[in-house]
């Protein structure tokens, strides 16, 4: 990849932002940057966009896989920026390069570290084998079709263990991610079964959230905690808390307590890591792999490396890995580097501020808590609120169009988006590559 002397002369110099990763923060930071006289180059492992808080939706049959994906080239069609299909490999700080997969090396002159997060499997490479997780389209596919695939099992099966064991739907973790993920698969039962599997009987179906603490979304107020527990058994599923999941093979989950609950759909959603590629990288690590930085999100030891989003530890943190810290992360450091090359004033250190949380609870309910403004609820205004938040932070009008289509079928008529079983039978039973094995 090469600057022309257009380009040189139109910037005056050479000045080359490399962004790795393009979720929230990276490509916060790209759009910021673009009117700015600097190269910027994005990499990322996939050529689209993902706004994963709806992700889940599209396990669910909410929502298309299109709605939530919107292609890179098509957000950064501005000539000041290029976009490139890979995967990171390494970094060289001295030499200021990237290692791709390709072999090619990419040179910067400040880099932006955003790629995010992985699951997090705590070394259980039993779960890791066996369970469905949701941090990309193809997980949440694979989710859909595993529990479509569990329903048809079900509807065929003359044994009573084997068919309970179908229709025993698990969830690891009771945070958002685990209670917006358990409220949309009880409201999808709640259509499908009565219209497309009148041989199963609802009362038949478990759905259970496995959480190892005391209580549900645990950054929440304690009454909208309980409001959260009372509308996930108002839907009919249940609530197990102090609950350690150790082990899990398909079939059977085996608690750190000796307990077991047989079950063939589990989805863990009990927490994220760094990326394993992330050990190699410089500077010191804190818990789940996250990179410490200065108040300006730098490394230390390099300060023309900046780190953003689910990977950076500032001294203020640690913080949520949620888009608010990475968007906030994003702006700050494109302007702290913007300012380093006399393109703008310096900002102030880095101070996270916490706009609040949202959590919707199937279909017109919804807990939401902004502290900053003492304000928290729950009902159908929260529902509204949560659906026009997330409709506005959708990139582009072909993907909100969708979006609206998908919602309006699936709540005016009761119709999920998508049920059709894309996935053979085994589908996520045979990982090559296990995430924090």
């Amino acid at each position: 990849m090469n600057i022309t002397a257009k380009d040189e002369d139109r910037h005056g110099e050479c000045r080359r932002v490399v962004i790795l990763g393009g979720g929230f923060a990276g490509l916060t930071a790209a759009r910021t940057l673009e009117d700015a006289p600097v190269r910027v180059t994005l990499v990322d492992a996939r050529n689209y966009y993902l706004f994963q808080p709806l992700l889940y939706q599209v396990a669910t049959g909410d929502l298309h896989a299109e709605a939530v994906a919107t292609p890179f080239r098509r957000i950064l069609r501005k000539n000041s920026r290029n976009f490139i299909l890979g995967t990171v490999t390494g970094i060289d700080p001295e030499r200021k390069e990237v290692h791709l997969d390709d072999g090619s090396k990419l040179g910067y002159d400040r880099l932006l570290v955003a790629l995010g997060s992985t699951t997090r499997f705590f070394g259980k490479r039993g779960i890791a084998r066996h369970a469905c997780h949701l941090k990309g389209l193809t997980e949440a596919e694979s989710l859909r079709s595993r529990i479509l695939f569990a329903l048809e099992r079900a509807s065929r099966c003359p044994d009573p263990g084997e068919r309970r064991e179908w229709l025993t739907f698990a969830i690891a973790g009771g945070g958002s991610t685990g209670v917006e993920c358990a409220c949309g698969i009880l409201e999808l039962f709640r259509i499908l079964l009565p219209r497309d599997y009148p041989e199963i009987d609802p009362r038949e179906v478990s759905v259970r959230i496995l959480q190892g603490s005391d209580a549900l979304i645990p950054d929440f107020p304690s009454s909208l905690r309980d409001a959260a527990r009372k509308r996930v058994e108002e839907l009919g599923g249940r609530v197990l808390f102090d609950v350690k999941v150790d082990d899990y093979d398909g079939q059977t989950i085996r608690f750190s307590s000796g307990d077991v609950l047989r079950a063939r759909t589990l989805v863990w959603a009990a927490g994220v890591e760094a990326p394993a590629l992330i050990r190699h990288f410089p500077g010191e690590k804190g818990e789940g792999g996250r990179i410490r930085v200065n108040d300006r999100l730098q490394i230390p030891m390099y300060p023309d490396i900046h780190v953003l989003g689910d990977l950076a530890l500032p001294p203020d943190g640690p913080h949520p890995q949620v888009a608010p810290f990475a968007i906030q992360c994003a702006r700050h450091v494109a302007r702290s580097v913007l300012a380093s090359w006399n393109l703008g004033p310096f900002p102030p250190p880095f101070v996270y501020r916490d706009p609040g949380s949202m959590v919707v609870l199937g279909r017109y309910d919804a807990v939401c808590h902004f502290p900053r403004w003492g304000f928290g609820g729950r009902g159908i205004t929260a529902w509204v609120a949560w659906l026009g938040l997330h409709l506005a932070k959708i990139l582009g009008t072909r993907n909100r169009l969708l979006t609206l289509a998908d919602w309006g079928q699936d709540y005016l008529f009761r119709s999920a988006a998508m049920e059709i079983l894309r996935q053979p039978e085994s589908v996520d039973l045979e990982k090559e590559d296990l995430p924090g094995s």
